[in-house]
């Protein structure tokens, strides 16, 4: 489907409707790679450097569509405040105190800060905050998300834009934020791509080549890299998390926190890949939505006590 296409629907549609069509959508075209997905075995597990250097010349280099100058960061800022805000509805006026887990450049909490709210936001790495947030009123703070320096119940709500699949324990990262986010309070989570998904080694800047993650080793990667000059994201910001372990997570949590929204994303564009080397995807997983979904959003709520 044609990118203006799509853009136009997620502003004319309801997202639960858009969101559970785009499913039907992408399960329908995806049927015959899933059957012989189901039937392959898992050998061989990997493709070589002939085969990556074919398929990086088959798919070109797309152009960076996620742009870092002011204006571009300044507009996603107030979009995710806006969205956040909104899903939450009439709640959101007694939201005051929001923490942003892997905050990066700090927009968003600026964007929030602008509207009244208190926010904190927390990154492992604090040199991508911008100036105009910098000496926007909020605070920031060099933080390991998975052990919050914060005392219990400190939060009205708590989110975290494309870290999560970053976090190296993101069990342990939602464990904090359930701890410090008070009862009745929200963590919001909106995150992707997805390891196993077509884009999710986060290559896509250097390597073309969608699923790389399941059809080249690290090492072939590597070498293919080296030899052309071009340097690759380290693995070591991915967690390599497939969608099925983040389904489990949720089901761990659900005493904790009540599942208020709760979305995932499916793409199919490059499930031909799948049919045409089936055996190396099913050495990978199981799962075949591990495959075609690629990112995740989920608004929780803590529970009350007693």
């Amino acid at each position: 489907m044609p990118k203006a296409i799509r853009q136009f629907a997620k502003k004319a549609i309801p997202k639960p409707i858009l969101i559970n069509t785009w499913e039907r959508y992408c399960r329908r075209r995806a049927q015959s790679a899933r059957a012989v997905f189901e039937a392959a075995g898992d050998d061989p597990a990997w493709l070589g450097l002939e085969e990556l250097a074919e398929l990086q010349a088959a798919y070109p280099l797309e152009p960076m569509t996620y742009k870092y100058d002011d204006d571009s960061l300044a507009q996603r800022g107030r979009e995710r405040a806006n969205e956040m805000l909104a899903l939450v509805g009439k709640d959101a006026s007694n939201l005051q105190h929001f923490l942003d887990l892997g905050m990066w450049d700090g927009m968003a909490c600026y964007a929030l800060q602008q509207m009244g709210k208190q926010t904190v936001g927390i990154d492992i790495r604090v040199e991508g905050i911008t100036p105009v947030a910098a000496t926007s009123g909020a605070q920031f703070a060099g933080m390991d998300a998975s052990q919050l320096g914060f005392p219990d119940d400190t939060f009205d709500f708590i989110f975290s834009y494309n870290s999560f699949e970053h976090f190296p324990e993101p069990d342990k990262v939602l464990q904090e934020a359930t701890r410090v986010v008070r009862p009745g309070g929200y963590i919001y989570l909106n995150f992707g791509p997805l390891w196993l998904s077509a884009r999710g080694a986060h290559q896509f800047q250097v390597i073309s080549v969608p699923y790389c993650e399941c059809l080249f080793t690290k090492d072939t990667l590597t070498q293919f890299a080296e030899g052309q000059s071009i340097e690759l994201m380290g693995f070591f910001w991915m967690n390599e998390w497939p969608l099925t372990r983040y389904r489990q997570l949720w089901e761990t949590v659900s005493s904790q926190l009540e599942r208020v929204a709760y979305y995932e994303t499916f793409n199919a564009d490059h499930v031909d890949l799948i049919s045409r080397y089936p055996t190396c995807f099913r050495h990978k997983t199981r799962h075949f939505d591990d495959l075609i979904v690629s990112n995740i959003e989920v608004l929780f709520r803590k529970r009350q006590v007693g």
